[in-house]
């Protein structure tokens, strides 16, 4: 799925650690973030991913992580907007960040709800 090409851009733009991790495990590596692009490339549900990329759950939790970290717009960036899977990748990143977004919003309008409840239920007492 990746060009030699690209994954060279690739494993320049991970950040020192992990370009270190990429050489000496270029495999591992590899098939991971082939595993991402495929799921951003094909639009599909995590649990659609075949197999041989191994558990979905497992590459799920390492993308949220690197998400966090901010390794996947470096990525994004290294593959370039002309790459197919570069727009999937970062339609992908852009769902998942308007979730998050969503989601944390969300808890917070949780918060203020459960305070003023508690407040209540002491006043009544």
């Amino acid at each position: 799925m990746i060009s030699s090409q690209d994954w060279s851009n690739i494993s320049q733009a991970l950040p020192s650690n992990l370009a270190a991790r990429a050489r000496n495990h270029p495999k591992k590596y590899r098939g991971f973030i082939e595993a991402v692009l495929w799921v951003a490339c094909n639009r599909a549900f995590w649990s659609e991913l075949p197999k041989t990329y191994g558990p979905w759950r497992s590459i799920y939790l390492r993308y949220t992580r690197w998400v966090k970290a901010g390794i996947w717009g470096a990525i994004d960036r290294s593959l370039g907007p002309e790459n197919a899977c570069g727009s999937a990748l970062k339609s992908l990143l852009e769902e998942h960040l308007f979730a998050q977004q969503r989601r944390r919003l969300r808890m917070e309008r949780k918060k203020p709800r459960r305070a003023r409840a508690t407040r209540e239920k002491g006043m009544l007492l």
